[in-house]
C-alpha cells in the first residue's frame, strides 16, 4: 500500500540514503545532485521542497519512506499547470510505487490545488518514467530537442501532460 505524506525534519537520513545513489539521480534536474550529502537532504527538507509554493510528499510503501513526488505550481500566465515529478529508492523500482504515488498525486494536482494541466519534463532515455507517466493518463506532447545538458552531455526532454 502506497501512502503520501508530508516531509518533517526526522526524514534527513533516510532521504539521503535513498538519494545518495548515482541511479536515482541520473536523470533528475540539476536540483538532485550525486553524491547527495546531508547539506543537500537539509536545504530540500528546509526550503527546496516547498520553495516556489511547491507540494512535495514523502512516498511510504508498507510505512517506509521510499521516494518523493511533488507539484511546482507555474506563475503568471501558466498559474493554471504544475510541473510534477517524483522519485523512488532502487530497492523500490519495479513494483508500481511510483505509477501510485503519481496518481495519487496527479488526483491532488487537479482537486486539491485546483490546477488545469499537469506536465513532466523526462530526460529522453528515462524509458521506464515515461511508461510511469503513460500509466497513469499522461500523454506525449512533444519532444524537445537537446534541450538540458547534464554531467557533459545533452538530452531530449520528453514532455508529458495531462489535463484535467
Amino acid at each position: 500500500m502506497i501512502t503520501l505524506r508530508e516531509l518533517i525534519p526526522s526524514d534527513l537520513d533516510r532521504l539521503v540514503s535513498l538519494a545518495n545513489n548515482e541511479n536515482v539521480s541520473r536523470y533528475l534536474l540539476y536540483t538532485f545532485p550525486y553524491p547527495y550529502t546531508k547539506a543537500d537532504g537539509e536545504w530540500w527538507i528546509d526550503t527546496g521542497s516547498t520553495q516556489h509554493g511547491a507540494t512535495t510528499r514523502v512516498i511510504e510503501y508498507r510505512g517506509e519512506f521510499s521516494g518523493l513526488v511533488g507539484i511546482s505550481p507555474q506563475i503568471g500566465w501558466r498559474e493554471h499547470l504544475g510541473e510534477i515529478g517524483y522519485w523512488v529508492g532502487t530497492e523500490y523500482w519495479g513494483k508500481g510505487i511510483a505509477t501510485s504515488a503519481l496518481q495519487q498525486m496527479t488526483d491532488h494536482g487537479f482537486a486539491g490545488l485546483q490546477l488545469r494541466k499537469l506536465y513532466a519534463p523526462v530526460l529522453a532515455p528515462n524509458v521506464a518514467s515515461m511508461r510511469v507517466l503513460a500509466k497513469c493518463g499522461y500523454e506525449l506532447e512533444g519532444v524537445l530537442k537537446s534541450e538540458v545538458k547534464k554531467n557533459g552531455r545533452y538530452f531530449d526532454i520528453h514532455r508529458f501532460a495531462r489535463a484535467k
